[in-house]
C-alpha cells in the first residue's frame, strides 16, 4: 500500500453531494479546486489515493490493536467503511477494487446462468462495471472485492425443479467451497418476511443450510445494514 501511495499524483479530492449529482474537488497547497468531469482519469487516482491513505491507516490501527489484545472498532477503520459507503467514491474506485491476484479469477469472470428477471432494476454501481439490485447488495460486493473473496452475482441454481438467484455465490477463499450469501432487506413486510421462511426451507433441502455455507443479512427501513455488519459476517465465515 505504501509503494502504491508513492505512484499516486499530488492533491487530495473531496467530493461535493447535492440531489443527485455529485462534484469533484481536488485540493493542492489549502487551495480547492473544480474537477471537470473530463479528468476523471485523475480523480480515480486521488479516489485511490484516498483509499489507500485509510487503508494505510486502518491497517496500522489494527496491528496496534492485535498489540494491545484490542477488539473495538478504530477511528480508522470507520473513516474508511464511510468511504466505502459513498457510491460516488465507489464509481472512481471500481477498476481498483474490482481485481482479484489469484486463479479464482477465472472462476469469477467465467461465464454463468444469470438473472434476466427484472434487469431494470439494477441501478446501483459497484465493483468492475458490476450493477446490482440496491446499495446494501452493492456494498457486500465491494467489500467482497476489498478482501479479494471470488463472488459471482445472481448465478441461478435449480432446487426442486424451481429456480433460485443467490445474490451473491461464493468461493471460499480458503478451503475452496461454494457459499451463499443473500440480503433480506424488506424484513418488516410480512409477505416478504414469508417468502424469506420459504426459500430458507428450500436451501436447507438442498443441503445449503442457514449459518454453515449460507451467510443471511438482514435490514429494515429502521435498521439499515452497515459496512462493518458486512465486514463481520466476512470475519466469521470466510476467513
Amino acid at each position: 500500500m505504501n509503494k502504491l501511495l508513492k505512484t499516486l499524483p499530488e492533491g487530495d479530492l473531496s467530493i461535493g453531494h447535492c440531489s443527485n449529482s455529485t462534484k469533484w474537488f481536488v485540493t493542492y497547497n489549502h487551495e480547492q479546486h473544480y474537477l471537470k468531469k473530463s479528468n476523471i482519469d485523475l480523480a480515480k487516482k486521488l479516489a485511490l489515493k484516498k483509499y489507500v491513505k485509510l487503508k494505510i491507516k486502518a491497517l496500522e490501527a489494527s496491528l496496534a490493536e492485535i498489540k494491545l489484545h484490542e477488539t473495538k472498532t478504530t477511528k480508522a477503520q470507520v473513516a474508511l467503511n464511510n468511504l466505502l459507503n459513498d457510491n460516488a467514491y465507489i464509481e472512481l474506485l471500481s477498476d481498483y477494487l474490482g481485481k482479484l491476484d489469484s486463479e479464482a479469477t477465472v472462476w469469477a469472470n467465467a461465464d454463468y446462468p444469470k438473472n434476466t428477471n427484472y434487469l431494470e432494476s439494477l441501478v446501483h454501481p459497484t465493483v468492475g462495471g458490476l450493477m446490482v439490485r440496491s446499495k446494501s447488495e452493492s456494498m457486500i460486493a465491494i467489500a467482497l472485492s476489498e478482501q479479494q473473496i471470488p463472488f459471482r452475482y445472481e448465478n441461478l441454481i435449480t432446487i426442486d425443479d424451481a429456480t433460485f438467484a443467490p445474490d451473491f455465490t461464493i468461493l471460499h477463499p480458503q478451503t475452496g467451497q461454494i457459499m451463499y450469501w443473500e440480503h433480506f432487506g424488506l424484513m418488516e413486510d410480512e409477505k416478504y418476511l414469508n417468502d424469506f421462511s420459504h426459500k430458507i426451507m428450500c436451501y436447507a433441502k438442498n443441503q445449503i443450510y442457514l449459518g454453515e455455507n449460507l451467510i443471511a443479512t438482514f435490514e429494515t427501513s429502521d435498521c439499515p445494514l452497515d459496512y462493518q455488519s458486512i465486514n463481520n459476517k466476512i470475519n466469521q465465515f470466510l476467513k
